[in-house]
């Protein structure tokens, strides 16, 4: 639906007019019979996909549906396709989906789009810490005047860390005990392998795992939940555990 405007003898009509009405009305005692074409929101998604210089294949991709999909979209086949269909599509020819509907009270500029984009990245880490806080606790202390027996030394580690808790139990390690560390920023060699590192500001002793690019740390106990984590914001690999020293694991 639209605004339309039709003016006669001085006097002014407002009326909401729907694609390809037809309109009479008696404005000073005239009678006028107007034939009104306003343009669809798919008319307008057909001619942001030709202004993006992109093949339907590659936005269809982009917004997570299937090219046979946007083309039923685009021809009318879809009547009513889901409105997150509508909202993704529009994101991905980058229109808003405001502008997409002809809802200009919805349209954001560039400037109040990146403050938005702001807010929901400050908050999407609000939450991340939250939830990985409250599943974890350190559990791995720093010993600074502890020496690194001889044979661990010579395979290269160099830090030593006090074990805290009871997360990592099933790989044999005991709240108290010793960890002797080589440190690395390598995430693709610690795969697989029990590391210490730094998520939120929290050090952790955890099994590291990397799938789809995607990095968890997995606790050796099964009371503790897996932690997902970003490595561009949260995660930091201090290095790979190779050795312990305390009491005989149970």
């Amino acid at each position: 639906m639209a605004d339309e405007i039709v003016e006669e003898g001085g006097t002014a009509i407002r009326m909401l007019l729907s694609e390809g009405t037809s309109v009479e009305g008696n404005v000073d005692g005239v009678s006028r019979l107007k034939y009104v074409r306003l343009v669809s929101w798919r008319e307008r998604l057909r001619a942001a996909v030709d202004a993006s210089g992109r093949t339907q294949n590659a936005i269809a991709a982009t917004a997570g549906v299937t090219p046979e999909t946007l083309s039923r979209v685009l021809s009318g086949v879809h009547a009513q396709p889901a409105f997150e269909t509508v909202v993704r599509l529009a994101h991905a020819v980058g229109e808003s989906v405001g502008t997409l509907l002809d809802e200009p009270a919805f349209v954001l500029d560039a400037e109040q789009r990146a403050e938005v984009r702001r807010v929901i990245d400050y908050l999407r880490a609000a939450v991340r810490t939250s939830v990985i806080e409250a599943q974890s606790a350190p559990n791995a202390i720093v010993q600074r005047t502890a020496e690194v027996p001889r044979s661990y030394y010579l395979r290269g580690a160099r830090v030593v860390f006090q074990a805290a808790g009871d997360s990592m139990i099933e790989a044999g390690i005991l709240d108290g005990d010793l960890l002797f560390v080589v440190p690395t920023r390598a995430i693709r060699d610690a795969a697989k392998r029990v590391v210490v590192c730094r998520v939120a500001g929290i050090t952790l002793v955890k099994q590291l795992e990397l799938r789809a690019g995607r990095i968890r740390l997995l606790s050796c106990n099964e009371r503790y939940a897996p932690i997902e984590v970003d490595e561009e914001n949260d995660f930091q690999l201090t290095g790979i555990v190779i050795g312990r020293q305390g009491s005989v694991a149970p």
